[in-house]
């Protein structure tokens, strides 16, 4: 889903809210409103928003401003007192968000939210740094990618992103963002029929060695489908994209970090 189907999503979903509260002679609109479905509809929109605006805070957490509220306040053109309807929705999202694992506040009333990628089921209560949720790391190249600064990291993911996105657009190929999705590629290419996986990884250098995770090889291995692009000198007024198909990957995959879990 790219991310304007997910903005017109989510504000089909919010208008439904605010029409059964109407419905149900109700000021405010509170998660339980919502059919089932709809409520984990909401919670993937919600964390996918969360992880796409959030900087790296360390090994696991990221740090977003949240501005939750702002969004929906742009997206479905609302005042104060719309807004003030929809503040249990927003509520409830980040206390079940909270429960599953994936956020975190530091303060029930702390606009900035700690969020983390999901990566399948994991256990509560949890805590910034906790040390239960486990990933592989496998690096591609001789060097150039690795574990610099947090916050460029992040810059250099979302250049190398729009200007992968930027590529296959021009080409007439209709891209979705599936990176939230944890399938082990970040768009869906589609154009006549045909699909395309892509895994995008930027690198500031130029240098074209990056650092895949274990389900993003593993779908190199075995999807047919996937393809890896690599985005070096991504901050500059002229980053270079290259295309790697899943052999080339594959082969050159060499283990180089292991995460050791001593705890009892």
């Amino acid at each position: 889903m790219s991310s304007h189907d997910s903005n017109g999503r989510l504000v089909d979903l919010i208008r439904a809210g605010l029409s059964r509260a109407d419905e149900l002679g109700r000021a405010r609109v509170p998660l339980k409103l919502y059919r089932p479905e709809d409520q984990e509809e909401l919670l993937t929109l919600l964390h996918a928003y969360l992880w796409d605006t959030a900087a790296p805070y360390d090994d696991e957490w990221h740090r977003s401003p949240g501005n939750i509220m702002t969004l929906w306040a742009e997206l479905l053109e609302i005042g104060k007192e719309t807004r003030e309807r929809l503040i249990p929705l927003r509520t409830d999202l980040v206390k079940v968000l909270t429960e599953r694992g994936l956020g975190y506040r530091t303060h029930p009333r702390s606009v900035p939210v700690l969020v983390r990628e999901y990566s399948g089921p994991i256990e509560t209560p949890v805590h910034p740094g906790d040390p239960r949720e486990t990933s592989s790391t496998i690096a591609v190249g001789s060097w150039g990618a690795g574990f610099g600064d947090a916050a460029t990291n992040r810059k250099v993911e979302l250049a190398a992103e729009a200007v992968v996105r930027r590529h296959y657009e021009d080409a007439g190929w209709v891209v979705t963002r599936v990176a939230h999705l944890k399938r082990g590629w970040d768009l869906t290419a589609d154009r006549d029929g045909q699909e395309l996986h892509v895994e995008v990884k930027g690198v500031s250098s130029s240098m074209p060695s990056v650092l895949l995770t274990r389900n993003e090889l593993r779908r190199g291995e075995t999807d047919t489908a996937w393809l890896l692009a690599v985005v070096t000198n991504a901050l500059s007024d002229s980053p270079t994209l290259t295309k790697f198909d899943r052999e080339t990957v594959t082969a050159a995959a060499n283990p180089t970090v292991y995460r050791v879990n001593l705890a009892p």
